[in-house]
């Protein structure tokens, strides 16, 4: 009876055994990285930051079963670690714990993020690898691979995500791999070549119990390092012995020279990718295939100043040069410097005076560098300054008449170059009038317009002042105008023999709140895709361009400085060149106008406090201009509320807000109710 039972046992314990053995669904896979079949060394000595995603008090995203984001992040981050530094890279974790990056009392995520480049940056980092996995609630069915690369780095970045990308694809066996331009943060302060994995989907059923399994993210972990590999394999085309470098130049045509080698194992450069770029520029440069040199000489003058040049060429494997600029400065001896006053005469009463406006230039007619010190000299009277520097080769200063007649002479000097100019001072003939433009708290108000009918008679400098001058006795109409401000009638008299002086003040549109704000007005653009994804028909193509021009013309004349992300209906630029556009120009405010199909609707990104503000004003004032009740106001995917830097929404106003019949008018009142949807919003940041 008893051996029976032990025989029992045994048997239950040997069948529990057995299916403890059977594979799962999830089987281990093999190891891809073996150091015996592998040849590391392109890999030491190079600089890489890991940045496991989220952490502490941010888990990213949850799976249903309750995995969180930051957890799979960052055990895929230490496996990476351990390859790498084997593999003799010397490495750095921007967390190696369940810990967030804010300082003490913070909790905002995008405090979270800035350390993370920070320390790359300061790391001086080859590459940066940020690790995520992605999530769609909408959608759990959803599982793909998704590699971005940093939006303003189309090359080697590129190139690193590529190559990650085919090995994800091989390691996680996803039907869709994906390599994307980015511009989230984390990528766009980062100095390195960066690029931020979203691996597959947490929000997947399936795949959330696929990432339980440590094996499975050792596998992910060897599928980044081998995409790395790959990437240092095809070797590195550097760009060295670069002429000039950082030198100051009495030379307005340089020559430039640099020599471009294809990586470590010698591949040879594609000359047919070579470029060289001066100040954004592609210029005709010349490339030796014997000593891999590349020339260009400048045959216009340069103007003075910096410049920057910058050398983009690929090596026969695929891979491009990391982009490094170069800078020089150009700073040519003035040459001619010419003295002006705005009134050749004035009375000799001791109190009278007039603007003095000095140019410098170089010999080849260019303004002089910045900076440019001048020395002045007066022979009676008083001058303002005996010191001025220049910008952009201009300076000015202002001159007092003496109280005796006499000629006066005014000198400028410097670099071994004077300009003279002369100015009589005793009885005159004609009417002198100076006048200054302020605003409301008397600060001057430069660049604004003084006209009579169509004439213009002249325009305030930087301390807000016009000069003029004229051999008639009387009264003109004029009209003041600047955008910003409200437009302002006055009179100015004139008398013959007289110096006078006149003061006005210009009141600011909508209190001033729009004055000097950049915005980017970004108008849809019709292609395949957001017509199937959004309803968008080509029909509306031509709507939110016009609803974008309108809402220009409205914003200017406030004050404001916008741009557009594309000017014709001809221009079809991607989502990705459109958020570059917005970059490049700096602008604080991002907003992309639409007519797609169904309901209108609002949408911000989902961390920006002030794009949801932004959003529901609009939303509020579209219901007063256009009665468009409960717009929606949500969180939007858009690649244009993901990507910018600046706080950005998007304005759908649906298909049936439009009246075909009517564009002209429609897209004003669509323009109108963004405006006044701004302005409310810009009282609300003041107050």
């Amino acid at each position: 009876m008893v051996t029976s039972r032990v025989y029992f046992f045994i048997f239950i314990g040997f069948f529990t055994l057995l299916i403890s053995c059977a594979p799962s669904p999830h089987y281990t896979p093999v190891f891809r990285v073996t150091r015996e079949t592998l040849d590391c060394a392109t890999l030491k000595n190079r600089r890489i930051v890991i940045d496991p995603g989220h952490g502490g008090r941010f888990t990213g995203a949850i799976g249903i079963g309750g995995l969180r984001e930051s957890d799979i992040n960052l055990t895929v981050g230490l496996h990476l670690w351990g390859l790498l530094k084997q593999a003799g890279a010397d490495v750095s974790m921007t967390r190696s714990a369940d810990v967030d990056l804010c300082p003490p009392g913070n909790i905002a995520l995008s405090e979270d993020v800035i350390p993370r480049s920070q320390l790359s940056n300061n790391f001086k980092a080859d590459l940066f690898i940020s690790i995520h996995h992605n999530s769609n609630t909408y959608d759990r069915g959803k599982n793909e691979t998704q590699i971005y690369y940093k939006l303003m780095d189309p090359g080697a970045s590129q190139d690193l995500a590529n190559c990650v990308a085919q090995e994800l694809k091989r390691g996680q066996s996803l039907a869709e791999v994906s390599v994307l331009p980015g511009n989230y943060r984390v990528l766009r302060n980062t100095q390195a070549l960066a690029i931020l994995g979203e691996a597959s989907f947490i929000s997947n059923k399936k795949n959330e119990k696929r990432l339980t399994l440590a094996n499975q993210l050792r596998r992910e972990a060897e599928d980044y390092f081998l995409g790395i590999l790959t990437y240092f394999q095809k070797g590195i085309p550097e760009v060295i012995d670069q002429q000039p470098d950082g030198v100051t130049m009495e030379n307005a045509c340089p020559q430039i020279h640099a020599r471009v080698v294809g990586g470590k194992g010698a591949e040879s450069i594609a000359p047919e990718t070579l470029k060289l770029y001066l100040d954004d520029m592609c210029v005709p440069a010349y490339f030796d295939p014997q000593t891999g040199t590349l020339s260009y000489c400048q045959t216009t003058p340069l103007k003075n100043g910096w410049h920057t040049y910058w050398v983009y060429a690929r090596n026969q494997n695929g891979n491009a040069t990391w982009v490094k600029p170069v800078r020089f400065c150009v700073s040519l001896p003035a040459a001619k410097i010419t003295v002006v006053s705005a009134f050749p005469a004035l009375p000799a009463d001791g109190k009278s005076y007039s603007r003095i406006d000095i140019e410098v230039l170089d010999d080849h007619g260019n303004p002089v560098i910045d900076g440019t010190s001048l020395a002045l000299k007066i022979s009676a009277g008083r001058i303002e300054k005996n010191v001025v520097t220049t910008t952009n080769g201009q300076s000015a200063t202002c001159v007092f008449a003496p109280h005796n007649p006499r000629k006066v002479i005014i000198e400028a000097k410097t670099q071994g170059v004077t300009g003279k100019t002369t100015i009589n001072c005793g009885p005159i003939d004609d009417a002198l009038v100076r006048i200054t433009i302020t605003n409301n708290n008397q600060k001057p108000i430069t660049m604004a317009q003084l006209r009579t009918g169509k004439t213009l008679l002249g325009t305030s400098d930087q301390e807000g002042l016009v000069f003029m001058r004229t051999n008639h006795t009387g009264k003109i109409p004029i009209v003041l105008h600047k955008p910003g401000y409200i437009s302002q009638e006055g009179i100015i008299s004139f008398e013959n023999g007289v110096f006078k002086e006149k003061t006005f003040i210009l009141t600011p549109k909508e209190n001033g709140l729009l004055i000097g704000k950049k915005i980017i007005l970004d108008p849809e653009p019709w292609d395949e895709k957001t017509e199937k994804v959004f309803g968008l028909s080509a029909d509306y193509e031509e709507a939110n361009l016009l609803v974008a021009q309108k809402l220009q013309t409205l914003l200017e004349e406030a004050g404001a400085i916008t741009t557009l992300t594309r000017h014709s209906l001809e221009e079809h630029p991607t989502s990705g060149d459109r958020v570059i556009t917005g970059e490049k120009f700096g602008g604080e405010y991002f907003i992309t106008i639409t007519h797609r199909k169904g309901m209108p609707y609002a949408t911000h990104y989902f961390l920006s406090h002030p794009g949801e503000k932004l959003a529901k004003n609009i939303a509020q004032s579209l219901d007063k201009e256009l009665r468009i009740k409960k717009m929606n106001v949500q969180e939007g995917m858009d690649f244009t509320i993901i990507h910018p830097s600046s706080p950005s929404i998007l304005i759908n106003f649906g298909e049936k807000h439009l009246s075909k019949g009517a564009k002209e008018k429609a897209a004003a009142q669509e323009a109108r109710g963004i405006y006044q949807g701004l302005v409310e919003f810009f009282k609300g940041q003041k107050s």
